[in-house]
């Protein structure tokens, strides 16, 4: 009964409010100079947390492997940073999706890397997602439930210059996300990890970019199977 009641909250987000992580890119494996800003806005698809409760849970001895589609939902994302050396950037991101809001602090950092056409960097950051999810009644509004999420992400990011005005992307990642659920009388608690591939393109013309981005979110709960979600992404902004 428990469990039917958690997917019947879950239903209720779906219709009311969602926990929406932002799983693009938006980024190259390039830094900006010290003291220099960068700005950016972005429109995409992003996994939504809640769709991952209902990934079925098999016995850790299971060799069956079992593919679940999640679903991903419209994400509004803004992001601003600034370098801090010639090869650290820091980052913050806040996006909206559906009644729920994320945010992101990470940091870039490009290795020393001896190539004129090739950058390659790691972008570990901390993630937080929060809704609430309710229902009308009237002119009361009764409150279902909230879910939190609180995530660290490590993403590794390869960039080939192809020439003054593009670049080519590839970013794989990993993600562990701790996940509450709670409502009247259901209190749920559990662990995510996900895994990323993002490939993308920067048009640029002078500080100015446009980036259009596709790939696949992958998510599996402890002894549980696999779930796969669509990522895709465009955005434009300045790296001065």
């Amino acid at each position: 009964m428990k469990k039917i009641g958690l997917y019947l909250v879950v239903l209720m987000m779906f219709l009311s409010g969602c926990a929406v992580m932002n799983t693009s890119m938006m980024e190259t494996a390039e830094t900006v100079e010290p003291g220099h800003p960068k700005f950016g806005v972005e429109y995409g698809y992003g996994l939504d947390l809640t769709s991952t409760i209902l990934i079925t849970s098999i016995p850790s001895d299971s060799t069956n492997f079992n593919a679940t589609g999640l679903l991903s939902l419209p994400v509004y994302g803004m992001k601003a940073g600034i370098g801090l050396t010639d090869k650290i950037d820091i980052n913050g991101k806040v996006w909206i999706s559906l009644g729920g809001v994320g945010t992101k602090v990470y940091l870039k950092y490009r290795f020393p890397y001896d190539s004129e056409k090739a950058s390659l960097a790691i972008m570990p950051g901390l993630t937080f997602v929060t809704t609430e999810s309710d229902e009308e009644e009237g002119e009361n509004t009764l409150e279902i439930a909230e879910i939190n999420s609180y995530g660290f992400e490590a993403p590794f990011l390869a960039t080939y210059r192809v020439g003054k005005a593009l670049a080519v992307t590839g970013m794989a990642r990993y993600s562990a996300d701790f996940i509450s659920i709670v409502e009247d009388d259901i209190d749920e608690a559990f662990m995510l990890n996900r895994f990323g591939v993002v490939g993308g393109l920067s048009l640029e013309l002078g500080p100015l970019y446009f980036r259009p981005e596709v790939g696949v979110e992958m998510a599996a709960q402890k002894y549980g199977s696999f779930g796969v979600a669509p990522i895709f992404a465009i955005g434009a902004g300045f790296d001065f």
